[in-house]
């Protein structure tokens, strides 16, 4: 290809995946596909900011690491330094190009991208041609801190990088831990040469052979994983001149490994948790692989960074090898779109895991179904997690036999099919989600759409859902209903309930200003606060409750052990009742005071005042830009876009 064909620049003009998002189901505010065509703020003037037509991830910062049930519940095995990722889009572009420059327009909060990623699925290749790939790593590098102004972030491509080929689909992966709030994204951009049609299929292949850095199933990776097999190294032979005399004493040799107990050497190949490099471990010789391959040796797998390496081969071998010891196992992302894990390979791979009692398979939306949910309870009977988040088309009722689920995460799933009470009056206990599940502690189901199965009686489905917990359920710990509307008439059944065990409560976008006069202001407080002694998070999210400031200083004296209250939205106090919230929790950790009434003024005060709680204060960021500009020589209120954007090389 010559270099001075004419550069290509696109937008993205398809979603193919992502992780999460912030946005509802249906609406463009915040939503996912926000991402796709030309920067819109950019080109509108507007700067730096919250924005609603931006892509917006569900979470960010490290506090969602620390909620009350990851207390219970911890992050399943090993995190590599080389995955950070927490967030991803998958984007599809009109034309394929050989990548030079990939351009993200950040509105607010940049500085999270780690990975870019490319495939050639979807591209436009000569008959005859196999695709070669499925992800292949263009650049990495680390998230950080960026600085309050719009960014246009731009990773320096190496310019002859061994896995780059014509592309028009790309994932971009986001780490949001350093973010200081929300992180939003306006658009991508491509930038590269055009694919050359007309070229022959032979010279195709044969480039993408001499560039690829591996073009075949299994990858290196998975090349290490076989270890069900260890190749001696041949003895190498020595030539002895003849006129040296050689010893008649045999030659000792000594293996100090042999000296050392076995538990020692076990105990040390124990530090090594990553799995690829237990792998490379396991070829060293024959001591090491029996210690790396004992059905004991891992209790808790993560193959999530491994997710676009991963085939169905691999994943049955590594989990029969340890199907005893394994109790905890995260799949996440490894169903994706176009991946190498199917429903039937994903049944093979949990067959043998009768002692697992967590599962996670986030975003496994090409394996996740009714087929392979139906095997859990019959393989894995001793199953207590299984977080489902962002799958779709299953129903609630193939989980019924998992008599010893504690905790099920449907957030942001689509299609969820619910077999609840069809009539309350003459119920059939069999029919009910809950009567079998009845262990239940902790329940996500934050923005998720749901079909009832035969006659719909009144009532939304999260509200028969409600029910449903009300009525079986013996305790409930946590509860997500975030963006769940129709919860109002049993919300104070439900805390009635649950209140004395609660430790987690999302209500967040849930509407409750918009339930029956029993819910007024005074009396949902009252019934709240009274009622949950033991919260640690509460996330009140625009719920339009107006809050004055006896009911936010009862926080401090009711619920003494919060450490997270998310009060976004929320009105009705002021200065002084702040101080008493915070002179009170003295734990609390997390404060969102963002579209309020409390002052940037105030707000740093109040930070400076108490320093071990993290306030979020969109007002406060937005100010930061301000002062930015002021710093630069700019207009803070000058809204040319072009003149406030900056690019980070990273």
């Amino acid at each position: 290809m010559s270099e001075d064909v004419t550069l290509r620049c696109q937008y993205a003009s398809f979603l193919t995946d992502y992780s999460s998002e912030y946005g509802t189901q249906g609406s463009s505010t915040y939503d996912a596909s926000n991402v796709l065509g030309a920067p819109g703020s950019y080109i509108n003037g507007s700067t730096y900011g919250d924005h609603v037509s931006s892509l917006v991830f569900r979470t960010y910062g490290h506090y969602w690491n620390i909620l009350p049930f990851h207390k219970e519940y911890q992050p399943i095995g090993h995190q590599p330094d080389w995955f950070a990722a927490s967030d991803f889009i998958e984007l599809q572009f009109d034309e394929a190009v050989y990548p030079t420059d990939i351009r993200v327009y950040e509105t607010f909060c940049p500085g999270g991208l780690v990975r870019i990623l490319i495939s050639d699925l979807g591209t436009e290749i000569p008959e005859g041609t196999p695709h070669l790939s499925r992800w292949k790593l263009l650049w990495s590098g680390s998230s950080f801190k960026g600085e309050h102004i719009y960014t246009v972030a731009t990773p320096k491509l190496p310019k002859h990088n061994k896995n780059s080929f014509a592309t028009r689909r790309l994932r971009l992966e986001f780490d949001g831990k350093l973010a200081e709030y929300y992180h939003e994204l306006d658009a991508v951009e491509l930038v590269g040469h055009p694919w050359t049609r007309g070229i022959k299929a032979s010279e195709y292949l044969k480039k993408r052979i001499k560039n690829a850095v591996s073009v075949s199933v299994p990858t290196n990776m998975l090349k290490n994983l076989k270890i069900d097999t260890v190749k001696q190294a041949p003895q190498q032979k020595t030539d002895v001149e003849p006129n040296v005399a050689q010893s008649d004493e045999p030659e000792i040799k000594v293996n100090y490994f042999d000296k050392l107990p076995h538990e020692i050497i076990e105990m040390i190949i124990g530090y090594i948790k990553d799995l690829g490099h237990r792998a490379q471990v396991a070829r060293v010789c024959v001591l090491f692989h029996k210690i790396v391959t004992d059905e004991t040796a891992i209790k808790e797998l993560n193959l999530k960074p491994f997710y676009t390496k991963i085939t169905g081969d691999a994943l049955s071998k590594i989990t029969s090898c340890y199907s005893l010891a394994i109790t905890k196992l995260d799949l996440s992302w490894i169903g994706y779109e176009h991946g190498r894990i199917n429903g039937k390979l994903a049944i093979e791979g949990i067959k043998s895991l009768s002692n697992l009692e967590e599962l996670r398979c986030r975003n496994c939306q090409s394996f996740v179904h009714d087929r392979f949910l139906s095997y859990l309870p019959v393989h894995c009977p001793k199953l207590k997690l299984l977080d489902l988040f962002r799958c779709k088309d299953f129903s609630l009722s193939t989980l019924k036999p998992l008599k010893n689920l504690e905790y099920l995460d449907i957030s942001q799933c689509s299609d969820v099919i619910y077999h609840g009470h069809v009539n309350l009056e003459s119920e059939d206990p069999e029919e009910s989600f809950f009567t079998s599940c009845h262990k239940m502690k902790w329940f996500f189901m934050g923005r998720s759409s749901h079909h009832m199965f035969g006659s719909q009686p009144s009532g939304t489905i999260a509200e028969l859902i409600t029910r449903d917990m009300i009525q079986n359920c013996k305790e409930i710990h946590g509860v997500n209903f975030w963006r769940q509307r129709g919860i109002g008439q049993i919300f104070p059944e439900f805390i009635k309930k649950f209140g004395s065990t609660l430790k987690y409560l999302d209500l967040g976008w849930t509407g409750l200003h918009q339930s029956p006069s029993s819910l007024n202001p005074k009396n949902f407080w009252s019934l709240l606060l009274g009622s949950c002694p033991k919260l640690e998070y509460l996330a009140l999210t625009s719920v339009n409750m107006r809050m004055d400031d006896e009911d936010i200083t009862n926080f401090a004296k009711y619920c003494p052990n919060l450490e997270q209250l998310d009060l976004l939205g929320v009105r009705g106090f002021s200065d002084i009742g702040l101080h008493g919230l915070l002179s009170g929790c003295k734990n609390m950790k997390f404060l969102d005071l963002s579209y309020g009434k409390t002052s940037v003024e105030t707000v740093a005060q109040l930070q400076e005042i108490y320093p071990h709680c993290d306030i979020k204060h969109v007002p406060t960021i937005l100010e930061a830009n301000k002062a930015l500009r002021r710093a630069r020589g700019l207009d803070p209120d000058d809204l040319d876009a072009g003149e406030s954007t900056d690019e980070y090389v990273f």
